[in-house]
């Protein structure tokens, strides 16, 4: 049974892969059928004044403030207890929190747990920036809420830039608002690595659609930093590059487009340098490059084909002891992959293969690992089902309205639950 489970899967993997893939050839070139070769529907586009961005930058950590403030209110509310303003950067400090601080606090080399580094599954870009800012902010788990804060508010102006020369200003600002509801984003505030790699790869897109490869590369290298996922911003940048010098074209210039796409490989790849900084970390601290995967494995983390995890998802969200975890966390992350699936797949025709193409290799990566733990957490970053999802609500006041404000109450139910060491993470 399992067998065929696994098959059917792949089957559908391998023809959604395929029908994105056909859709990106046509757009480089290759004569395809109807749909792949439709055109992309005809948007307002907009380049948004800088002093708008300031605006966007101002009111996303304006609302950072506010939620963290407001959190702390809701905690007190709903458990009875009356915790101190200073109080409060301790109450954001669960599970993979305290990791992050203690890294902070004493380095790779000196955290260590039965005499091993096993906290090298931790990237270090967040870690470093929250050293840095614990110059300014002694606290460390404040230093790292501010981290995220500042991230979260300059990860959405280059949400903004990129939609607003995208889709138009409306359709951005919907997708902003989507984002800051989804029932999980209250992470982005956390001392996690969440705002940081949602600016990163942000800016990484925005780069990349607007065909600036040095600034792209920069980014990437901070993304593969932040997490193993940079890396497929280099995909990304592939996907985008065939688009602008068509490739696969009969026009007699294939030859000049190979050689533009050569001389710009090594920008492509930079993301690579990333991963290599961190493998560096590895062979410092462990003398291994590779001394992660080792660390994984303690953590019970590897590669799984998703279908396999889909599996254990169902049966666990069926089957596990603990009833209040099943909701917390097997049975979220069960229903989000067909959820963002169904995103997937109604908007892959209406929008820029780049786009379209990494949302779902985001998605089906993330949904990859042997024990997955934080599916919520990790989507909150898949920063083009949210444009996809916006888009498909235009029009729709009522219902996206709803769809907010549903997911916020979610939001504000998994955050009491986090606080309160729930399981969810």
């Amino acid at each position: 049974m399992e067998v065929f489970w696994d098959a059917g899967f792949t089957v559908l993997f391998l023809a959604a892969f395929g029908a994105l893939a056909l859709r990106w050839l046509a757009s480089c070139g290759v004569r395809a059928p109807a749909p792949f070769s439709d055109p992309l529907p005809v948007r307002a586009k907009e380049r948004p004044e800088r002093r708008t961005l300031w605006k966007v930058f101002l009111a996303a950590l304006l609302f950072r403030i506010l939620f963290a403030l407001g959190s702390l209110l809701l905690y007190d509310l709903l458990s009875g207890k009356t915790l101190g303003l200073a109080e409060l950067p301790g109450l954001w400090c669960r599970w993979d929190a305290p990791h992050y601080v203690n890294l902070t606090e004493l380095g790779y080399g000196v955290y260590l747990e039965d005499g091993q580094p096993l906290f090298l599954v931790f990237f270090p870009l967040y870690v470093w920036l929250t050293r840095l800012f614990r110059v300014i902010v002694p606290d460390t788990a404040l230093a790292g809420m501010t981290v995220s804060a500042l991230c979260f508010a300059w990860g959405c102006v280059y949400l903004y830039r990129l939609g607003c020369e995208e889709y138009g200003p409306r359709l951005t600002r919907r997708a902003l608002i989507l984002l800051i509801a989804y029932p999980f984003s209250f992470f982005f505030g956390g001392i996690m690595t969440e705002s940081l790699f949602l600016l990163t790869t942000a800016a990484g897109l925005y780069h990349i659609r607007r065909h600036q490869w040095g600034r792209a590369a920069v980014w990437g290298i901070l993304a593969a930093l932040t997490r193993m996922m940079g890396l497929i911003l280099i995909g990304a940048a592939v996907a985008e590059l065939c688009n602008e010098v068509q490739p696969f074209s009969a026009s007699g210039k294939e030859r000049r487009a190979l050689l533009d796409i050569g001389k710009r490989l090594p920008l492509l790849c930079a993301p690579i340098l990333g991963s290599l900084g961190y493998l560096a970390l590895n062979a410092h601290v462990a003398g291994d490059p590779f001394a992660f995967t080792e660390m994984q494995a303690h953590w019970s983390q590897g590669f799984q084909w998703f279908p396999g995890v889909l599996r254990y998802l169902i049966r666990n969200a069926l089957t596990w002891p603990t009833v209040s975890t099943r909701w917390e966390m097997w049975i979220p992350e069960l229903v989000l992959f067909p959820l963002f699936a169904l995103i997937l797949q109604r908007g892959w025709k209406r929008h820029r293969s780049m786009f379209t193409l990494y949302g779902f290799v985001y998605v089906i990566l993330n949904y990859c690992l042997s024990w997955l733990l934080s599916a919520g957490r990790y989507l909150s970053c898949a920063v083009p089902c949210f444009f996809l999802l916006a888009d498909q609500l235009e029009g729709k006041p009522k219902r996206t309205a709803a769809l907010a404000v549903g997911m916020a109450v979610l939001q504000a139910v998994f955050l009491y639950r986090y606080f309160c060491w729930g399981q969810v993470m």
